[in-house]
């Protein structure tokens, strides 16, 4: 599935982060960052936008194998759990381009 309609200027460098069955891990986007693409290989995961811990049953599912756009702010913090075995999640950090932007 291809994320189409939107531009954007990387920020870094695409990041790998490997979950944990069962244990939350935190996603911080850089200073800048108006979004972020982020996709889990293999297996399923859920994310929550609050600071509240993920669960199996608590967060947004993240089907595995499917990018995401997801549109983040000052201070946003993602937090996301596999929802069995040891996943990779990849992730990158964007700003919106405006027309003006090299």
């Amino acid at each position: 599935m291809a994320i189409t309609g939107f531009t954007g200027q990387r920020l870094g460098t695409l990041q790998t982060l490997a979950l944990v069955n069962h244990t939350p891990a935190t996603i911080t986007p850089p200073a800048g960052a108006d979004f972020i693409v982020l996709q889990v290989h293999q297996h399923d995961a859920n994310i929550t936008f609050d600071g509240t811990a993920p669960t199996t049953s608590i967060g947004f599912k993240l089907a595995k194998d499917t990018p995401f756009k997801i549109d983040v702010g000052q201070d946003t913090i993602l937090n996301i759990v596999a929802l069995s075995d040891n996943p990779t999640c990849y992730w990158q950090a964007f700003k919106t381009k405006k027309d003006n932007d090299a």
